[in-house]
């Protein structure tokens, strides 16, 4: 499979500060919403689907994306836009494949997968 250039999502925090994880379908690993990119729609329209469909939320996406390097067979960076989550529904798309959890920032470092810390600890600071 040939990997594509990036994948975008969001990085979900609540007014409270917590972080919005769901898992994986296949291997059940904890990560952030997202998903490959689409010819003729913005990164940032699709990020904001990706947070609906996977996770049910709805929010405010900030302008600026931060770029990561990316683990995943699917791309080779992944470009997350942080997200003031201002709603979060029980009925979306995907919840019956997925699941979803609401945790502070440590409990997220202790669920993710290493390549998912750099993530963490650069965007924490960013939504500090």
């Amino acid at each position: 499979m040939c990997k594509s250039d990036y994948q975008v999502g969001v990085f979900p925090v609540t007014k409270d500060g917590k972080v919005v994880l769901v898992t994986t379908r296949g291997s059940r690993y904890w990560i952030f919403p997202k998903g490959k990119t689409e010819k003729g729609r913005c990164d940032r329209e699709v990020a904001r689907e990706e947070a609906y469909e996977e996770a049910g939320l709805e929010g405010k996406l900030k302008r600026k994306y931060y770029e990561f390097d990316s683990l995943s067979s699917h791309a080779k960076k992944l470009r997350l836009f942080p997200m003031k989550v201002k709603h979060v529904k029980d009925d979306y798309p995907e919840a019956g494949e997925r699941e979803r959890i609401i945790v502070s920032i440590k409990k997220a470092e202790e669920l993710v997968q290493e390549d998912l810390l750099v993530v963490l600890k650069t965007l924490q600071k960013v939504v500090a």
